[in-house]
């Protein structure tokens, strides 16, 4: 009786090696994707008495009812659980205007919304 192999180990090793770089390709994928799910509510200053919160917009009708501003919301209610007024609001430039304008809006990109509070 003769046994037949289900793989021939020859090829084998290719096999392995293509399959080592699909998985090597989908982990970095799978960091590309958290890393942009990583970008939202960011505790910018903390102190005892407040601080202040940013986090990313698109538009104007983006900056009240995006998830984003939910989460903000969420953060300081957990920092100031008596608590909080707003102090202060409204959009950060994340690049000054001479040096974006210096290069003709390629410095842009995302917009940034914050929210500078006080704890009660």
């Amino acid at each position: 009786m003769h046994r037949v192999p289900l793989t021939d180990h020859n090829n084998l090793a290719p096999a392995r090696r293509r399959r080592g770089l699909f998985d090597v390709s989908a982990a970095l994928v799978l960091v590309w994707a958290c890393s942009a799910c990583g970008a939202g509510v960011t505790l910018v200053r903390d102190t005892p008495a407040g601080g202040l919160v940013t986090y990313p917009f698109q538009n104007e009708v983006d900056v009240l009812t995006s998830s984003e501003r939910r989460d903000a919301m969420e953060a300081i209610n957990r920092k100031c659980p008596a608590g909080f007024k707003v102090q202060k609001e409204g959009e950060i430039p994340k690049v000054s205007r001479a040096a974006d304008r210096a290069w003709r809006g390629q410095m842009g990109g995302g917009r940034l919304w914050g929210i500078q509070f006080a704890c009660q």
